[in-house]
């Protein structure tokens, strides 16, 4: 927890209203979102109980899996609901020209967006998906193609929700923590609740405060699942399974009535919270680097559907270690690229990473304009330098490169770093953004007194160099060891 977010926290909590910590949002909201909340049984992570999900905030949809007997029909139901979200998105495609690096394709004009209560439903979301997208298709038994294809998407939208940035699939009170501090401990975030409480409460509450209190109240208050509350579990619940294991079979259909009903009872609050939150940040301005994330979100989207229809293998249990190093390594980059734009968009990010070294302001108190170096072919090229003062912490290395919200398309170099008693001297680099020495862009200069706050650059991180399949051991995912020579030299030597 940064120095910032400590200090609106404690605020928060002496005022008893929750306060904003992002002036913009950060992650693309759809106008359709499909809304998903699940209830899972106890024992395996993966058996579902109860899903609620849809697109309309006033009729929601509600699925449940029977006490006992096979799920398979409750699971393609949810299975032809979520694929019919998911194929609505590739209804419009848009072209996209070659590039130096790929040929010119199509890419469809949106892609799905799901939205849930917190991080347990996508961890119970990534077990579900991994259990349904093995299972072996039966085209005798109805579903069982439509419960695989589930299985296939759910993982991907996992896994798309480990990337930073990403709106596939999004848990509301991250989302919601992105952008308000509550008074309240992180742990206590992960409940919407109380968390909305603190955010947006009622009309007669008297503070955020008051209203989470109220929120808390046992007897009143509902998990948003996966997980129900034990309570419930025991005084409702468990009553309802037992009276349908002892009833006979003309009165299961009133108690799977009941059962239903009770269901729906406990997920609406959910539901309602979940609409609620998204109009809040529906509300908030859209953030410039929005936009360029969700067409990754589509092309994304587009080569997964394009992977579905000419392969459609599912993605392994286990990775091999390249394959793993390879999906880390693109989290860290977007996880980079996602900070260093969240910071070029908004200045309460700004001030938040100022107070960590991992952006920093200043005045200019020199430049040297006219610098020239010369590349190793002899190219001339236009380099200005100038430096910076400033009294924020600098934790960064010579050699990192910076951006500036105020010129996005101008790099600087950190080139050295001078602490002095009363302030750092930073001296720094343009790299980019300034043109060329035969028409140089000065508008990109600063000038004597200018204040600047320089960030990490989106493009600051570099992807490891890692080695070619041929060339990877056959422990590392390479290719198999081949045992036929060994064996023939073993028989030649005998």
């Amino acid at each position: 927890m940064s120095l910032m977010t400590s200090l609106l926290r404690m605020r928060a909590a002496t005022t008893g209203h929750a306060l904003r910590a992002s002036r913009l949002r950060h992650l693309h909201l759809s106008d359709q979102p499909l809304m998903l909340l699940t209830l899972k049984r106890t024992g395996p992570a993966a058996r579902p109980l109860a899903v609620m999900l849809g697109t309309d905030p006033r009729h929601p949809q509600l699925l449940v899996a029977p006490p006992s007997g096979s799920a398979t029909p409750m699971l393609a139901a949810l299975a032809d609901t979520v694929t019919a979200h998911i194929d609505a998105r590739q209804q419009r495609t848009e072209h996209l020209p070659a590039t130096a690096n790929k040929p010119a394709r199509h890419r469809y004009a949106d892609a799905p967006q799901v939205l849930v209560p917190n991080p347990q439903t996508v961890e119970h979301l990534t077990a579900l998906g991994d259990d349904l997208r093995f299972r072996t298709v039966d085209d005798r038994m109805p579903g069982s193609r439509s419960v695989q294809r589930l299985g296939h998407w759910l993982t991907y939208l996992t896994d798309r929700a480990d990337i930073p940035g990403s709106a596939a699939l999004i848990p509301m009170t991250g989302f919601l923590g992105m952008h308000w501090i509550t008074g309240q401990s992180p742990l206590e975030d992960e409940d919407l609740a109380t968390l909305l409480a603190w955010i947006d409460p009622p009309l007669h509450s008297a503070s955020g405060r008051d209203a989470a209190h109220q929120a808390e109240d046992p007897a009143t208050h509902r998990s948003a699942g996966p997980a129900t509350d034990p309570a419930f579990d025991n005084d409702q619940l468990a009553p309802l399974f037992h009276a349908f294991a002892r009833a006979e079979e003309g009165d299961r259909a009133r108690i799977l009535h009941d059962l239903d009903r009770l269901l729906a009872a406990y997920l609406q609050p959910t539901w309602d919270r979940m609409w609620q939150a998204y109009t809040l940040l529906q509300a908030l301005p859209e953030a410039h680097g929005t936009a360029r994330r969700w067409d990754h979100e589509r092309t994304a989207f587009s080569d997964e559907c394009s992977h579905l229809a000419q392969d459609g293998r599912p993605r392994p249990a286990r990775e091999q270690a390249v394959a793993a190093a390879v999906r880390l390594a693109l989290r860290e980059r977007a996880a980079a690229a996602f900070a260093a734009e969240r910071a070029a968009d908004d200045p309460f990010v700004r001030a938040e990473l100022r107070t960590t070294g991992e952006a920093f302001g200043g005045t200019v108190t020199a430049i040297d304009p006219e610098r020239i170096v010369y590349g190793p072919t002899g190219r001339a090229r236009w380099r200005p330098r100038f430096t910076l003062s400033t009294t924020d912490p600098v934790h960064m290395e010579p050699g990192q490169l910076l951006a500036s919200h105020l010129r996005r398309n101008a790099r600087y170099r950190l080139c050295d770093i001078t602490y002095e008693d009363d302030a750092t001297l930073v001296e720094l680099e343009i790299t980019a953004g300034m043109g060329r020495v035969i028409s140089p862009t000065h508008a990109v200069l600063p000038t004597d007194g200018d204040f600047l706050v320089l960030t990490q650059a989106p493009d600051h991180y570099q992807m490891p160099e890692l080695p070619a399949r041929e060339h990877t051991p056959w422990t590392h995912g390479g290719p198999p060891r081949d045992h036929t020579d060994d064996s023939g030299e073993d028989e030649a030597e005998q």
